[in-house]
């Protein structure tokens, strides 16, 4: 008998289901709630994240764990055990009253931020942010003095558990010693190149959206499992069984739009394969938002962005968007392999967006642990920017501090796993062409499926069975995360 262990099981299950509705809710509030509707939806969803909470901490728990583990349990039964307890301990350190009051208050800043981005207005959102800063503080601190670590690794566990700033630090230190000798070589490269055309719109709306489907569906997106729709900033959501992915279109070029909806379909594709007997379980979940990017990243980079993949789709982008200068084979290639320091980081290329995350990470981890007053960040992000990129965007707040909704929201160590699933990206296409020795001639003509199917073995079955590094280790011979791989997978993407 497995009495506790099933105890255990049913909660969690229950736990699935109403994080399910507050996921549905996010996103109907990002993309069709009404203006009038924000402080209604607000009290709705902290109310539903105070009834999340006060199961996910009830005391009996503990007891039942203890029992369980008692229990004669399988590998995967004890992996579960181990995900409930990780999470049980963090969330009972925390306070139910600042649950609810974090969610009113990102809420409202989330939403206020998607009129304030626009407008530029700083001052305006910083009446909201300040709050925000202050409840997420409140909360690294408790978790940093229960669990021994820094205030802001308390908050990178949220996303990547067991994640340390020394490993972090240690990866993006490596980034920045080769990042702009990388960067100087490939500008001085891309100079020889001549004749390239910048794309001339307008593309509508409508059709890139068509388009996009369309490419979704070659890269094995179930719309039977989930849609696409548009927002302000581009975002999967939803649960394995109901994906929700957004993009943004703009209507002067069409590549920003499709490969965003690329690497939203690689997050989609993670979720919608996950163990499905699992699914409701922590041990079926995705194991961190590390190796989430990574599948994005994946996906947007090492597939949508190669010159193979542009070729595969071509027919497709003159059927939706026809013909022009701008839109030859040979200028859409190197349009998309274009490197650039620009402002905005979903836009940016694969070399210069490691740099942005390391702004991001360097700021918002000196914000956390208290060394940094919020008034400063206009200037330390100009400064930041202008060191590592060579530009700054002064008092453009919209293409600066304010492009992000991950601060509005309250997601403070949410960046840095960015760049690590680059790196896990890189590792992974190594590992794929080992197998898969055909692997351009398949991107450009083949059967996907054979690089799907790696991934499918190695990563998205996984699921949280295994912690990151053994799961890193199962997929590639033994081998730890290895920065190497992303740094000769870009030389050989833009230099050879």
């Amino acid at each position: 008998m497995k009495e506790h262990y099933q105890k255990l099981v049913e909660q969690q299950s229950r736990l699935n289901r109403l994080n399910h509705l507050k996921e549905i809710a996010f996103w109907d509030q990002a993309t069709h709630m009404s203006e009038k509707g924000i402080k209604s939806r607000a009290d709705a969803v902290a109310e539903l994240s105070q009834i999340i909470y006060e199961i996910e901490c009830n005391e009996n728990i503990k007891i039942d764990l203890k029992k369980a583990q008692k229990e004669h349990l399988s590998d995967i039964e004890q992996a579960n055990i181990q995900e409930i307890e990780r999470k049980f301990k963090k969330k009972s350190f925390i306070p139910k009253d600042l649950i609810k009051k974090k969610q009113v208050a990102t809420s409202i800043c989330e939403h206020e931020w998607r009129k304030q981005k626009p407008s530029n207005d700083w001052k305006g959102f910083l009446s909201n942010f300040k709050e925000v800063v202050h409840i997420s503080r409140v909360k690294a601190d408790i978790l940093s003095q229960k669990l021994g670590i820094s205030p802001y690794e308390a908050l990178m566990d949220d996303y990547e558990p067991n994640l340390k700033e020394d490993t972090v630090n240690r990866c993006f230190e490596d980034i920045k010693k080769w990042l702009p000798t990388l960067l100087n070589d490939v500008m001085k490269k891309q100079k020889t190149i001549t004749g390239l055309v910048e794309l001339t719109g307008p593309f509508e709306s409508s059709a890139q959206k068509n388009l996009n489907l369309e490419i979704m569906d070659l890269l094995g997106f179930d719309f039977q499992a989930g849609r696409l729709d548009e927002s302000a900033h581009p975002f999967c959501g939803g649960n394995p069984q109901d994906v929700r992915i957004t993009t943004r279109f703009n209507q002067k070029e069409f590549l920003s739009s499709l490969m965003g909806t690329i690497h939203e379909t690689g997050h989609a594709r993670y979720e919608q394969n996950l163990p499905y007997n699992l699914l409701e379980q922590p041990v079926g979940q995705a194991r961190s938002m590390s190796i989430h990017e990574s599948q994005s990243l994946f996906f947007e980079k090492h597939i949508g962005c190669s010159a193979q993949f542009i070729k595969r789709i071509y027919p497709l982008i003159k059927k939706h968007l026809g013909s022009s200068p701008s839109l030859a084979l040979n200028n859409l290639q190197n349009l998309n392999l274009r490197v650039k320091p620009s402002f905005i980081r979903v836009d940016a290329d694969e070399i210069t967006y490691p740099a942005h995350i390391i702004i991001r990470y360097e700021i918002e981890k000196e914000l956390i642990n208290t060394k940094l007053e919020i008034s400063e960040l206009p200037e330390l992000w100009n400064t930041k920017m202008d060191n590592i990129l060579g530009i700054s965007p002064k008092d453009d707040f919209k293409n600066g501090i304010l492009q992000d909704v991950h601060w509005p929201e309250g997601l403070f160590g949410y960046f840095p796993c960015y760049t690590l699933g680059a790196l896990y990206a890189a590792q992974w296409a190594a590992m794929i062409k080992q197998t898969v020795r055909d692997y351009d001639e398949v991107i450009e003509h083949g059967d996907l499926t054979k690089i799907f199917n790696w991934l499918d073995i190695n990563i998205w079955k996984k699921a949280s069975i295994l912690q990151t590094d053994a799961l890193t280790k199962s997929a590639c011979k033994g081998e730890s995360l290895n920065p190497k791989y992303f740094k000769n997978y870009l030389e050989q993407k833009f230099l050879n």
